[in-house]
């Protein structure tokens, strides 16, 4: 066999290969199509919730509890502060000479520790700016602090590191089919912590970790309800789970969709 003919009998086989690895994507992406409820799929509904089903496998269960137990997060606020404005993202400048002077050193005294506890945690660095003013501390936002800081200083929701708890799913120990505040099937299951969170690098986060959860390597029971949540393909949120996933997703009073879940991660063990 000639070299020509075995470069042309390797582009005829890649070529096969490349249109049979399009027809099963293609094949794969009706199939999704295909098992999108009706009114999301002909536009009547931009999203679904809908039952789990019996025959669920406990792998992909696990699976969406692992996703929630891994990324549930503590918080912890900040402090009121008397914070000069800045037009440099991520920087704050607190008078601590300030709120001294308006609301007593006592109060100053107290923000200044809790800001310090958050530069021990490594989401913020400090350094003083006596170039201000006497007193006057600039706060600069570490990459752990930009990922985990949730809501603003200057207005709106009260600032808070919301930093990930990072366990690990032990076993599924029940699953039960029902109506549940933010799904149909309620998971009971246990969770770990294989070492500390990355974050809780003072004895202080520690023991509220272990407070909280468990200290490591100690089992805790955590449970939450799943449903399985479709979205139309133009309006699929882009947190990186595929379309038809298992959630956990909270209703109100009147059985409307609203935001978040209902996981418990502090039960004790029975």
């Amino acid at each position: 066999m000639t070299l020509t003919r075995t470069f042309a009998r390797l582009a005829v086989a890649a070529l096969a290969l490349a249109q049979a690895g399009c027809a099963l994507a293609e094949m794969s992406a009706e199939s999704e199509y295909a098992r999108l409820p009706r009114d999301v799929r002909t536009g009547i509904a931009e999203m679904a919730i809908e039952r789990v089903e019996q025959d669920v496998s406990r792998e992909e269960v696990t699976a969406a509890v692992q996703t929630l137990v891994e990324a549930e997060p503590m918080c912890f606020s900040w402090p009121g502060l008397w914070l000069d404005a800045s037009n440099r993202r991520n920087f704050y400048f607190v008078r601590y000479d300030l709120m001294a002077r308006d609301w007593g050193a006592e109060v100053a005294d107290a923000g200044r520790a809790r800001m310090n506890e958050f530069v021990e945690l490594g989401f913020l660095v400090a350094r003083e700016r006596p170039d201000i003013a006497p007193g006057v501390i600039e706060y600069t936002l570490t990459t752990d602090g930009v990922a985990y800081l949730r809501g603003s200083p200057y207005g709106g929701e009260r600032p808070s590191f919301c930093a990930p708890s990072q366990r690990r799913v032990v076993e599924i120990t029940s699953m039960e089919w029902g109506t549940y505040p933010c799904g149909t099937l309620l998971v009971r299951f246990n969770h770990v912590a294989d070492d500390w969170p990355t974050w809780a690098r003072t004895p202080a986060a520690r023991n509220r970790v272990a407070s909280t959860w468990a200290p490591v390597g100690v089992p805790a029971a955590g449970s939450v309800s799943l449903s399985r949540q479709w979205f139309h393909p133009s309006r699929i949120p882009s947190d990186g789970r595929a379309n038809g996933a298992l959630r956990s997703v909270c209703y109100d009073s009147a059985r409307q969709v609203v935001s978040g879940d209902d996981l418990e991660l502090g039960a004790e063990l029975p």
